[in-house]
């Protein structure tokens, strides 16, 4: 599927040597649906989440615009694909359960468009699986009443984002594209100290179970949204 092909951009040629490595964010991939075999992690960094699909029994496949993570993925015995999704989408329609998109949208000028163009990849009742960092983050709401807007070279103010968003507004992001919501929660924690945490580890996880389920736009750092996505003019067998 070619959207449009032209030269390599400085962008580009930065991401390329790029490296995201972490350990994967558990709360997205446990959302996977069962049944939902055959996943598609778009933007998948070193592996991190791949290895947590293999885990839990799903067939996962990378893609990355970056050469250096489809090595490291490979080398895992991963199948990873090195593509510019704005320009070109190296898969047939259909060829997927679920796409999981774990950090990945923030970085796209026109992530609605992007996200239309990859919901073709999925099979009918496929699913959508998204995370996207919170720039209402409490401590970052902090930064921006200091008067402070300063990117960082990772985290929620990574300076290769170009698009922010809130707890509102990711959700409507899938919605605007078709998907049909049905989770939508915010991963994060109350900011107590260490040493509290140490002493008193039980009640910290209550703290911060209470506090993400009633202001997940305040206390999430990840703001996490699933669905389906119903192909339009898809009808209901009888």
């Amino acid at each position: 599927m070619i959207l449009t092909t032209h030269a390599p951009s400085l962008t580009e040629q930065i991401y390329t040597e790029r490296l995201y490595e972490n350990d994967g964010l558990t709360e997205l991939v446990q959302c996977v649906d069962p049944q939902h075999s055959r996943i598609l992690d778009i933007g998948c960094g070193g592996g991190g989440n791949l290895r947590l699909l293999r885990q839990a029994g799903h067939e996962a496949v990378g893609v990355t615009l970056s050469e250096v993570e489809a090595r490291v993925c490979r080398e895992q015995g991963f199948t990873c694909h090195v593509a510019d999704l704005t320009r070109t989408i190296p898969f047939e329609p259909g060829s997927f359960d679920g796409l999981l998109l774990s950090h990945v949208l923030e970085h796209f000028p026109f992530p609605d468009e992007v996200l239309k163009q990859l919901l073709l990849l999925l099979r009918p009742e496929g699913g959508v699986y998204v995370a996207l960092p919170n720039v209402l983050y409490l401590r970052q709401r902090l930064e921006f009443l200091r008067g402070r807007f300063r990117y960082a070279e990772t985290g929620i103010m990574d300076r290769t984002h170009v698009r922010f968003f809130d707890f509102a507004s990711a959700r409507l992001l899938l919605e605007t594209c078709g998907v049909t919501v049905t989770r939508h929660f915010g991963v994060g924690h109350f900011p107590l100290g260490g040493t509290l945490r140490s002493l008193a580890p039980g009640l910290c996880q209550g703290i911060d179970r209470f506090v993400i389920k009633n202001w997940p736009g305040l206390f999430g750092i990840h703001l996490i949204c699933t669905g389906s996505y119903r192909h339009p003019g898809k009808r209901e067998k009888f």
